[in-house]
């Protein structure tokens, strides 16, 4: 099981130039992966950073680490601007990118401040319309399509991503089940479990039943299948709760790092320690 990190630009982070910092450490560290909240907005007060610029500088300044959103809500982003964005950051990190994918809310007004489409399920028509185009574009083929929300009649793009695709986990609300379907036909999920922020560990029974229901659904058996959980807020758990989740399937574990509840330099001592065993 790999082990990465889960970070928000936002506060202090916001800074492409202190990520890119931390992303170093990490990678002298012994983590395997660093994903960025995707957002526009946050709290008022709270400066945010564009993740996709942010990776960039990350990508050129690292040489290992897996790099990505975690997640992109595709509705309020072009498909074709973003399959642009991804290709590009593949081929500069040298193939390393994984993109998160998923539906988004509108908690900051992130959608409704700007007129995006507002309903979960226009919101998840957008999303795999979008994925459909997206990976069409990866693959340098033309895309005619015209849905419900995008009409694209465009000629293939190039330079192709390195990564043939880039792999994909598409984000899912436990126990919900009609976004598995998706993630199952996509290279990992990411189940998001309730409990609280800093969110505690989940069960490992309950990755086992999302590994299961994958399956079922048709995923390739070596697909990704992603948790997190802060080990900062629940050290004396932590290593029984990775061991827990590695025996039930998982092949990731993210360090879940704030926005709350954890000061930068804390992150950052928290990185510079590497991965708990």
């Amino acid at each position: 099981m790999r082990k990465g990190l889960f970070l928000a630009p936002f506060g202090e982070f916001s800074d492409p130039r202190r990520v890119a910092e931390l992303a170093s450490s990490a990678e002298l560290a012994g983590w395997d992966g660093l994903f960025l909240w995707d957002h526009i907005l946050a709290d008022p007060t709270t400066p945010v950073a564009d993740p996709w610029v942010t990776l960039a500088v990350v990508a050129a300044l690292t040489e290992r680490l897996r790099l990505g959103t975690m997640v992109t809500p595709v509705a309020r982003r072009r498909p074709w601007v973003l399959a642009r964005q991804t290709a590009t950051l593949d081929r500069l990190s040298g193939g390393r990118v994984v993109f998160g994918v998923g539906l988004g809310d509108d908690g900051w007004g992130e959608f409704s401040a700007f007129g995006d489409p507002g309903s979960p399920a226009l919101r998840a028509t957008a999303l795999d319309e979008g994925l459909a185009i997206i990976r069409s574009l990866w693959a340098s083929a033309p895309v005619h399509r015209s849905g419900v929300v995008h009409r694209v009649d465009s000629p293939a793009f190039l330079p192709r991503p390195l990564q043939d695709p880039i792999p994909t986990w598409a984000a899912c609300r436990w126990p919900h089940r009609r976004p598995l379907q998706r993630a199952a036909a996509l290279e990992g999920c990411f189940p998001i479990f309730g409990g609280g922020w800093p969110p505690p560990p989940p069960p490992p029974d309950q990755v086992g039943e999302v590994r299961s229901a994958l399956l079922a659904l048709g995923s390739a058996e070596g697909a990704d299948l992603v948790v997190t959980h802060a080990s900062w807020a629940q050290p004396q758990s932590t290593r029984s709760a990775l061991r827990g989740f590695e025996a039930a399937g998982a092949t990731w574990w993210l360090e879940w790092l704030g926005p709350e509840g954890i000061s930068p330099s804390s992150i950052e001592e928290v990185v510079a320690a590497g991965p708990p065993s």
